[in-house]
């Protein structure tokens, strides 16, 4: 379970620091957790499956995908997890546009489909 913790920080692209203080946990002690001194305990796992969307039998056991099924909430949520700053600044500058904007947004996207073929 320990190398399957490391893995949901390293897809987030996440230091230790920055993992444990998504789930209130400090860093000293996500690294013996990652080396094998010790093991997580049951609301740490229960925690990170939550808060990063993972499936608990993966975590827990190996058993199945990484992630549980997504919805589109859920690939949101990952974007906004992850170290990547742009996709934040994008869904903030969403959040704030106002309806005018949108339909500039909305003629940009429809540019840019016919320019790709359809495929956007």
């Amino acid at each position: 379970m320990q190398e399957r913790i490391r893995q949901v920080r390293r897809h987030f692209g996440l230091t230790l620091e920055q993992f444990g203080e998504k789930i209130g946990l400090k860093k000293s002690v996500l690294s013996r957790i990652e080396n094998g001194y010790s093991m997580p305990q049951e609301q740490t796992v229960r925690l990170i499956c939550r808060t990063f969307h993972v499936s608990y039998a993966w975590l827990r056991d190996g058993v199945g995908d990484m992630f549980e099924e997504a919805d589109e909430d859920d690939a949101v949520n990952r974007l906004m997890l992850g170290q990547d700053e742009f996709p934040k600044r994008v869904f903030r500058a969403l959040a704030a546009m106002p309806p005018e904007g949108w339909d500039a947004l909305r003629r940009l996207a429809d540019v840019l489909r016919e320019q790709n073929n359809g495929i956007l």
